[in-house]
């Protein structure tokens, strides 16, 4: 039974088609077929699976540096492709099957037309462990026993104070577990001192003092494609109960990530000699 025009679909429309057997042409791969059926004609094209080759590149390709993201450019791209960069978000995107523009022929000018922009290429910066590790604990206190342990297996980054200095700090910190501090104080130098007194069994023991720096200088790269930068750690405490907390602020982070994009971007510009722009590609 035929349904009524109002109520047919293309499916219903393409089996009535099939089923009349009146195809316009024998059916090869890759092509666009008629089927006549009541004085109307439906064309049908083929899905890219049932063809020997796709009819053009689509997908996206995620690389993680620089040499990667330049190789597969070159490879795929053509005068129109059109990159971007987030700054925020640490990605460039290449668009390589971006729109076309006009261009002039013999003083003709000729509007080349749309394309489709699905075949993209994105470089995703990859953080460093180093950047991982300092900006996870970045503001945060913690216990004297925690941050010692930090300083001592991340002393390879920081270029100042010196490699001896801050393995002996890490060795006070270490030392001087049972102790109630009670007072600090800023040195001329801005740096700390931090005053304790003993724990013993009979009460209150020997005084002591710990001279802690106000700042760490690190050395550390944003991304594995970038060079390290030299970043401020600036010491934070606070005496909680008789106990240390202890911390640090790191100046300008998130302003050293946008610079590390940048100078990314400047380097892919250069290798490529094309314009990076600042945005994301329409969807």
């Amino acid at each position: 039974m035929t349904l009524p025009t109002e109520r047919r679909t293309e499916n219903d429309a393409l089996i009535d088609a099939l089923t009349d057997a009146q195809l316009s042409e024998r059916l090869e791969p890759g092509g666009f077929y008629a089927f006549k059926h009541n004085g109307h004609v439906t064309q049908i094209d083929l899905l890219d699976r049932n063809l020997e080759a796709p009819r053009r590149k689509t997908g996206t390709v995620r690389v993680e540096d620089i040499a990667s993201f330049v190789a597969y450019y070159r490879k795929h791209a053509d005068q129109f492709s059109e990159t971007f960069v987030n700054v925020e978000a640490g990605t460039v995107t290449a668009v390589l099957n971006a729109h076309m523009s006009t261009v002039e022929i013999d003083g003709d000018i000729l509007d080349c037309g749309a394309r489709w922009g699905d075949h993209r290429l994105v470089l995703t910066l990859a953080k460093t462990d180093a950047w991982k590790r300092w900006t996870a604990n970045d503001r945060k206190l913690i216990r004297q026993a925690e941050f010692a342990d930090f300083i001592d297996d991340n002393r390879a980054d920081i270029r100042t104070p010196s490699a001896a200095d801050m393995l002996e700090l890490v060795q006070q910190f270490q030392a001087i577990q049972k102790v109630t501090f009670q007072s600090s104080a800023i040195l001329a130098n801005g740096d700390r001192r931090l005053s304790y007194v003993e724990e013993t069994e009979a009460g209150a023991g020997a005084k002591g003092q710990l001279t802690v720096p106000s700042v760490l200088e690190l050395g550390i790269a944003p991304f594995e494609d970038s060079e390290p930068y030299v970043v401020t750690a600036r010491f934070r405490y606070r005496i909680q109960g008789g106990g240390l907390l202890m911390g640090y602020l790191l100046d300008n982070a998130d302003d050293v990530a946008k610079d590390a994009v940048k100078t990314v971007v400047a380097r892919i510009q250069e290798e490529l000699g094309i314009t990076v722009m600042r945005g994301t590609p329409a969807s």
